[in-house]
């Protein structure tokens, strides 16, 4: 518990002193005493999308509310892990964060199954379930009792592994090794399932444990082994891409009840735009980094099909717990399958 109230009291002295400062401001332009702040917490390195994205919705909050609003950023877990961002959105000591999925699923069991193994062709195919209204909605709803209003879902990318024992051509190839993964019931059933030991760790603990070999490799999109320089200490990527996920981003029903129509109306869109934002983002630098990667790492690009079959079990495992949401989301995505196969 120590380093959870460690987080709070530091997050509380941050509110106390961007509330002096505003204050401060007295009437000069756009630091008015009537002018609102809200603190934005998130995980992610500069340069990462979610960072720059995070940088644009504040920019377009406060030309959209004439400067009524600021939006302060917190990036690089500096106000705590994506586990411990949620437990400040919920309470309501911290406004806003552009979560994990991992986290936000402690609260939404459901959302786990986005993450179902292969269960969408590319980012584009999972992009057009999320943001579908029943899936959306559905997801939306069953978070705001637990204290999260959903300002959309932006692209966590899909999933390749990193190690640094030997190249993974096969499942086979994982058996044994020790692999971070995010506090993400869903991961951790997927390498489980492929024979691995699978370890979760905050994000913000991974360079060093994989330096030091206290873990044997991660799995995540390339643009955030890229953003965090994890490559500096994984010899070898495998391009598997065996599961999507999303950054749910999330307000404090505390906080968002407290604004005005005109004041949500004015964060939704900026969520909406900078989501969009993120996700161009997204597409542009994976490319560029899997090019990049090409030439600076040993590269693999398994035989997917041995991996579904491998995973299939994980299917059975999530259907049982959760049937209505698992036939939902499967039945939606094989729906416009089509549209997507085959494209990168």
């Amino acid at each position: 518990m120590l380093r959870r109230t460690s987080v709070v009291s530091g997050l509380a002295a941050v509110i106390a002193a961007t509330t002096l400062l505003a204050g401060c401001a007295g009437g000069a332009g756009p630091r008015a005493t009537d002018s609102i702040r809200i603190i934005l917490g998130h995980g992610a390195a500069p340069g990462n999308p979610r960072s720059e994205a995070a940088l644009k919705f504040e920019e377009l909050v406060e030309a959209k509310s004439n400067h009524t609003i600021d939006v302060q950023i917190l990036g690089q877990e500096a106000v705590g892990s994506d586990s411990e961002m949620m437990v400040s959105v919920s309470s309501g000591t911290l406004d806003m964060s552009i979560n994990s999925q991992g986290p936000f699923a402690t609260y939404v069991p459901e959302a786990a199954l986005i993450g179902l193994p292969f269960l969408f062709e590319n980012s584009e195919h999972a992009y057009s379930i999320v943001d579908d209204d029943e899936i959306h909605n559905y997801l939306a709803e069953e978070a705001e009792p637990a204290g999260f209003h959903v300002l959309g879902f932006w692209d966590n990318g899909l999933r390749d592994i990193t190690n640094s024992k030997r190249e993974i051509n096969t499942p086979d190839d994982l058996k044994g090794l020790k692999i971070r993964t995010p506090d993400d019931t869903m991961t951790i059933s997927i390498f489980n399932q492929l024979g691995a030991n699978p370890t979760p760790m905050a994000f913000g603990e991974l360079y060093l444990a994989l330096r030091t070999g206290a873990v044997d490799g991660q799995e995540n999109p390339v643009v955030n082994i890229k953003s965090s320089k994890l490559n500096e200490v994984q010899p070898h990527l495998a391009s598997t891409g065996h599961k999507y996920e999303t950054n749910p981003f999330v307000i404090s029903t505390m906080r968002w009840a407290r604004l005005t129509p005109d004041q949500q109306k004015i964060i939704q869109e900026a969520a909406d735009e900078a989501r969009d934002y993120q996700r161009d983002l997204m597409a542009e630098q994976t490319e560029a980094i899997y090019d990049e990667f090409e030439q600076s790492l040993t590269v693999t690009h398994p035989d997917k099909d041995a991996f579904r079959e491998a995973t299939k079990p994980v299917y059975d495992q999530w259907q049982a717990k959760y049937p209505e949401f698992f036939q939902k989301i499967t039945e939606a995505a094989q729906a416009n399958r089509a549209d997507f196969a085959g494209k990168e």
